[in-house]
Parts: structure tokens; sequence; C-alpha cells
């Protein structure tokens, strides 16, 4: 059975035409309306000399003909390779270097890039135009998407997400998360993003329900668009959730129609998450990476604040010692990713890199332990486990409890070199309530954590190093003590 992705537009578009699919600003379209956006899109790319096979970067501006282009491309059985909206012309040219594309869809002002380029407006233009024909659909196995991943450090890679990868993402999502044909969702991450290519915006359309997009992220404008648009749900990495939960309007009655939000990226921290229990917002926590086409564990609203819940019905999960055999519960190791969302290869120009092992397992480099009930608990990265006076100390541990410190904005923490110690803990933060000091700290966890995972240095600092999708950017945390 082929499983092509976008499928579910165009089923939307024959059984549910006159429902509305997407909202952006003040325009409109139903599925039948978006489906034929789609289809002269296609008939514009083909007449530009995209052919099945070519890869076409595009910028992942949030706007509805990127998402118009996303569909377009991989319907034709083309190649997406979307890059983020602030990408330099630096990382254009590495992605370029790597897929060699046909052509790059982007505003006047992105940078010049290899291949034909082609503007919005080119692609789009304000009269409808033909629509394409229909055509034989790809393979499941033929790549749709090159989704590069936003590393912390050294050569991003292109992962070579299938048309199978996307489906049985869709299906996993469907599978675990509360909502349905009634639930109008917002959108307001870049969509370059793999939560917008393989994530909730899919699953809201495979559902028939209405996706919000906003132009951006911002505080005010979410809270509006909620309002407005009475949403129901919404995704959100943590950073987006903090900043929502500390805005003054949190407690007024504009989010009272938001039932839950999807945090991705990592888990919401405990403080936020009872802050949005509190508001009567339930959190979903999520774990999964662009390799894995999305999320690959959901969790429940009422479960503990640090589970990303249990493995998806598709995908096999474990978390392994260092000798790749799984570790007991309730242990940390390295959590191991296998099914049929997961990506098999990265894309390079020198031919294509395994992701997996010879037996079909992704190593993610997450370290995690599952609870007595199968529960995964992220609990840091293994190359970031802090090593002091011979004790392993896991960073999203400390950060965890240092995130209700008062009058704390963000917290990271990070192992600095030290002559006595090898490492010690460093917390570094951002703060709303003047300068906490480091006796404010030990104060704080004192009964919360062990004295050896207690920070030895602090230093309060006006922002913390984030990548384009948000992520934090742990490499670069010690670069702040020379500030």
């Amino acid at each position: 059975m082929t499983h092509t992705f976008g499928a579910h537009l165009t089923a939307g578009a024959t059984e549910a035409g006159s429902r509305t699919a997407l909202v952006f600003e003040n325009r409109s379209w139903t599925y039948a309306e978006l489906d034929r956006a789609v289809r002269r899109t296609v008939a514009r790319l083909d007449k530009s000399g995209v052919r099945r096979g070519d890869r076409v970067v595009m910028q992942g501006a949030a706007r509805p003909e990127a998402l118009i282009t996303l569909f377009a491309v991989t319907r034709m059985g083309a190649v997406l390779v979307p890059l983020h909206p602030q990408a330099t012309g630096g990382e254009l040219a590495v992605v370029c270097e790597e897929t060699e594309p046909t052509a790059v869809v982007a505003d006047e002002k992105f940078p010049a890039g290899a291949g034909l380029r082609l503007t919005w407006e080119e692609l789009h233009p304000e009269d409808d135009g033909p629509e394409a024909p229909d055509c034989d659909p790809p393979a499941g196995s033929d790549v749709a998407v090159i989704a590069f991943t936003s590393g912390t450090s050294g050569r991003p890679k292109g992962v070579a997400l299938t048309h199978d990868n996307l489906h049985w993402s869709m299906a996993n999502g469907l599978a675990r998360l509360p909502f349905g044909e009634d639930d109008t969702v917002l959108v307001s991450t870049p969509l370059a993003h793999v939560a917008v290519l393989g994530g909730l915006p899919q699953y809201t359309w495979a559902r028939r329900g209405t996706v919000i997009l906003a132009p951006r992220f911002d505080p005010d404008l979410f809270i509006d668009l909620v309002r407005d648009h009475q949403v129901t749900c919404a995704f959100a990495v943590p950073a987006m959730s903090a900043l929502l939960a500390r805005h003054p309007r949190f407690a007024d009655g504009d989010l009272d129609s938001l039932r839950w939000i999807l945090s991705g990226g990592s888990p919401a921290q405990t403080a936020t998450r009872e802050q949005f229990r509190a508001r009567g917002i339930g959190v979903v926590n999520s774990y999964g990476l662009t390799e894995t086409a999305a999320g690959v564990t959901y969790s429940a609203p009422d479960e503990p604040a640090a589970s990303t819940g249990s493995p998806v019905p598709h995908v096999e999960l474990v978390v392994v010692d260092a000798t790749g055999s799984p570790a007991p519960a309730s242990t940390s190791g390295e959590i191991w990713v296998r099914g049929p969302s997961v990506a098999a290869e990265y894309w390079t120009a020198r031919g294509p890199v395994p992701v997996t092992d010879a037996e079909g397992w992704f190593h993610s480099g997450d370290r995690g332990r599952l609870d007595t009930e199968g529960r995964l608990e992220v609990v840091g990265r293994v190359k970031d486990t802090i090593i002091t006076g011979g004790e392993n100390v896991d960073p999203a541990e400390v950060e965890n409890a240092l995130a209700d410190l008062p009058g704390v904005v963000e917290v990271a923490v990070s192992g600095t070199p030290d002559p006595i110690w090898g490492e010690v803990v460093t917390a570094f933060l951002v703060s709303d309530a003047g300068e906490p000091s480091l006796d404010d700290v030990r104060t704080h966890l004192d009964g919360r954590l062990a004295r050896h995972k207690w920070p030895r240095r602090l230093r309060v600092v006006p922002a913390l190093p984030r990548g384009a999708t948000g992520k934090l950017q742990r490499q670069r945390l010690t670069t702040l003590l020379d500030d």
C-alpha cells in the first residue's frame, strides 16, 4: 500500500471539502480550496522544470504558501528541503552543496542559492492558473522531505524522511493525542520544524480539523489567536510555554478554550507545567527527533511532570546500558528507537549514510530511563552528562529543580572544567527579579537534590544561547563565563 504524504489532505477535499482547513490572518481556506491551491502549485513547479526526484529548497517562513508548496512538491514526487527563515547564506550553501537543488523557493531577501530561484509571488501569483492533472503517486519508500537537523555544533545533517516515515509518524500521533474534527489547532513555530512537517498540523488535517497558522510566535499574538479562533490545542517548545505562563494575560479568560498544549523539544519544566495545570490547561509532553519524523512518545496530561509518556503503537523504544543491553527500570541509559517512522538514511552529496544500525535501531544520543510502567523520562544528552568528583550529574535534573526558584525566567546547567573536581556543576540563570546568589540556589535545592548535584558556580545572564528553533545550545554555555 502506498502512503503518499499529503493523501490525508486530498481525502479531506473529497470527504469534507467545505470544512475550514487553514486560517492565516484575515484569510481562510476550505479543504477543497487548499487542495486546488496545491494542484495549481504543482502545475507551476512542473512548468518551471521541477521533476520527480528533484530537490526543492524552501525558506520555511510561517505563511500559507509554504504549506501549499510542501504538499505540492511532495505530491509530484519531488523532495522538499525546508530551511528556517533566518538561515544564513553559509547555512544555505551547506544545504545546497549536500542536496544539489533544482530550485530554491524564498522571498527576495533570502540569500541566493544554487539552482532556479522562485519567489513566493512567482510560485503563488494572485491569479488562479491551471491545475495539474492527476499523476502517478510517489512510492512509500521515496524520499519526501530532507530535514536538516538543528545540531548544536558541527555540520548539519539532512535526514531523508520518506513518505512511509511521515505516514507512520502521523499514525502514531493520531493513536495517542486526544483530539478530533471539532478541534482548532494553533501552529506558531517555524514551518521547517519536524513538528510541523510530521506533527500536529498533519494530524489535525487527518482528523478534518482546522489549523490556525501564526506568522510568528509572540505571547500576545498567541493569546489573541486562541481567543479569536477558540483554539483548543497548540504546539509549543518549552521556552514558548514558559513565556506564556509568565505573561500578564495568562490568568485572563482569553485562554479558556485551550484544552492542552503539546510540548516538544524537551519536557516542559515542572513549574511551567504546574502553572498550566492550575489554569486548567493540560500539558502533553512528547519525545521525538528529526530522525524519528516527530513524536515517538506522548504523555497523558495527568502523568508525572518529568514523563514524556509511553511509546506509540508503531515504535519500539529501549533504554540501554554501555554494553547495548536493556537497562533495568528506573536506570538511565541511551535511548534507542526502531520502527517505520524512523529514517533509514542521512542524505549527503557523497551518497546515503545510515541513520540506524544493522538491526534497525537509531541510537539517539539522548539519556533517559523507563519507569516500571514503561513511561520514558528524558534526562539529557549522553555527552552532556557532568562528571564531578567521579559522580554523574544529569543537567536536566538540576534545571528542573531550579525552574521554580523565585525570579528565574530560564535556567540551564552545564559542567565547567575544574582542576580538583574534573568538572563542577555550573548554573546559568536568566532572572527578572535581581541576581540570585549561589547561597540562594543552594538553599532552594536543599532537600530537593543530593549535595553533589548542587551548582558550585553560578552566572546570571541576560539570555541563554538558543538555535533557530528554540533549542538550547548547551555547548555555547561556557562562553557566557567570559562575558
